[in-house]
């Protein structure tokens, strides 16, 4: 019962910091849920609520790198003065202890900067990949037209010869007639 309770708070937690524009708040919120699912030492939820910060962490660093870096530096305080805390309440998860250690070694900005960095890689693959998909499309449509081309070409070759065909026997004809 006491999970279920903690789980519904970390929802609504997250909820309410995901609807706030205030990061600081946010974190505020996050780690207020931390701390009582610490307390209860319900890995699950912790477990779920360190993976949320990274997911999070992402979402603000897409729309605003300043603010993700004041969000990332709260949660890193928290995570830093309860390291030991959270690790004996997660046990062996790997997930789990990798965004831990994640929060505790590198600094806000090296985190947020390389979340801008992986971000900008991705958008630059993206316009690559496109910029490729055009090219293809195209180099078909012009092998498709050059296509068209010859094949028009062709036929009026091929009717060329049947009105010549058509031409030689009309006048074979006529003149066979005396005409």
């Amino acid at each position: 019962m006491k999970k279920l309770f903690f789980i519904a708070v970390a929802a609504i937690s997250l909820v309410f910091a995901a609807c706030s524009e205030n990061k600081s708040d946010e974190a505020s919120a996050v780690i207020e849920n931390l701390k009582a699912q610490i307390e209860a030492g319900d890995a699950s939820a912790l477990q779920s609520t360190l993976q949320s910060i990274q997911a999070k962490v992402a979402e603000i660093v897409a729309k605003d790198p300043e603010a993700a870096k004041t969000y990332v530096a709260k949660i890193q305080e928290f995570v830093k003065e309860n390291k030991e805390k959270i690790t004996a309440v997660i046990g062996d998860n790997a997930v789990a202890q990798g965004v831990v250690s994640a929060l505790v070694e590198a600094p806000a900005e090296t985190v947020v900067s390389t979340l801008t960095a992986g971000q900008s890689v991705l958008n630059n693959a993206q316009e690559a990949a496109e910029g490729v998909k055009d090219s293809l499309n195209q180099a078909v449509n012009d092998q498709i037209d050059a296509a068209k081309e010859k094949v028009g070409e062709k036929i009026d070759k091929a009717a060329e010869k049947a009105n010549e065909k058509v031409n030689e026997a009309a006048a074979e004809a006529m003149k066979s007639l005396g005409l």
